[in-house]
């Protein structure tokens, strides 16, 4: 290229540990006499502190900012780090997983507790099917150390075995005050919707309530959902697992229809038809989610290297209430995307009590009750 590369780069820049190079790829003569023909690689500085001794560390080497210290003592006690903050071996997706969820839901506390005129004096988590417990430790400390001048924080988790129930309790309760109020409770999802599905929060302004639900099988996030929705939880976060409520009457609309459907050649795949199944549940719950007046929000958690069922939705409860005209809105296009897919019964919906069939009637809504619940 008679002016710098093909690509009309001018020069550039490599910088080292120990130093800085330049890439000049001009013209000779365009900027300064001395330039030679063809490219050339200058060395343009060391970057060394010469009182100790060791490299300056320059942009690209920096270490990446994550809301938590990978040495952090319950990290340690958790077995997912080292002393020197590195993951042990087979924990560095865990440990990054637990930094991303507490990016995500610590970042919708934050701006909860920013857009509030009257602060909540008690921030409240509950995270339904928690396991060790990694991502309710994890969430605690952030929230506790940001947040513990002017607010208690209160965190739970529910398991369903008692064995471990009891030894992260034992590990919490070893790792001093600043877990004191974390407690892990044995119970299933099903019970505890069941304990706490008729309170309602009577001071919204007393607390801000968060609920978590992540990989509830099938409906069991519908359940979790409508929970926090009956309560009024200001933040709502689940990760959905297994959609068979949606993929029965797809797979049985598609072989009614047949080839009249606009999606035929899609939907004649079974693999498409498990991922539209997929699709299609989370974003009638996410339009279900708005008509009850929140902000949501449908993403990737985490890489789907680590699991396929890597989609989280979070909600946040608006400050102002939606104008009859938006909801109307809403409505229409939950009754236009389940018409297309043949979607006749949801369990948000029926438990919401709003209609999925074009001109058809509202589905009943039921209260909570172990009749209805499914298993795990």
């Amino acid at each position: 290229h008679p002016c710098g590369s093909e690509l009309g780069i001018q020069g550039g820049e490599l910088v080292k540990t120990d130093g800085v190079w330049d890439l000049d790829l001009r013209h000779p003569g365009k900027t300064t006499k001395q330039r030679k023909k063809g490219p050339k690689l200058v060395w343009k500085k060391q970057i060394n502190d010469k009182t100790t001794g060791r490299n300056e560390a320059v942009s690209h080497d920096r270490q990446k900012q994550v809301p938590l210290s990978s040495d952090a003592s319950f990290f340690q006690a958790l077995g997912l780090s080292k002393a020197d903050g590195k993951p042990r071996p087979g924990m560095s997706s865990k440990l990054k997983q637990c930094q991303k969820f507490v990016e995500i839901v610590g970042g919708l506390v934050d701006s909860s507790i920013d857009v509030d005129v009257d602060t909540p004096s008690t921030i409240r988590t509950m995270d339904m099917g928690c396991g060790r417990g990694y991502l309710t430790f994890a969430l605690h400390s952030y929230l506790y150390n940001k947040y513990r001048a002017d607010h208690v924080i209160e965190s739970s988790g529910i398991d369903v075995r008692p064995k471990l129930v009891k030894e992260v309790n034992g590990i919490a309760r070893s790792l001093g005050t600043d877990f004191d109020g974390l407690l892990f409770k044995e119970g299933t999802i099903e019970s505890v919707l069941l304990e706490t599905s008729m309170e309602v929060k009577e001071n919204a302004a007393a607390s801000l309530d968060v609920l978590i639900a992540l990989h509830a099988c099938d409906t069991a996030t519908d359940d979790a959902l409508f929970s926090g929705i009956q309560k009024g939880s200001d933040i709502l976060v689940v990760a959905p697992c297994c959609h068979k409520q949606v993929r029965r009457q797809l797979d049985k609309h598609t072989s009614q229809v047949g080839k009249q459907h606009p999606l035929t050649d899609v939907l004649r795949h079974n693999i498409y038809r498990e991922r539209i199944a997929e699709t299609v549940t989370d974003s009638v719950r996410a339009l279900l989610l708005e008509i009850a007046n929140y902000n949501v929000q449908v993403f990737e958690f985490i890489g789907g290297e680590h699991t396929s069922k890597n989609v989280m939705i979070t909600a946040a409860k608006r400050k102002r209430s939606r104008r009859k005209t938006d909801l109307e809105e809403l409505r229409n296009r939950l009754k236009s995307l389940c018409s297309l897919h043949g979607i006749q019964e949801q369990r948000l919906a029926k438990f919401m009590g709003e209609a999925i069939i074009p001109d058809g009637d509202v589905q009943s809504s039921s209260r909570l009750s172990s009749k209805t619940m499914p298993p795990l």
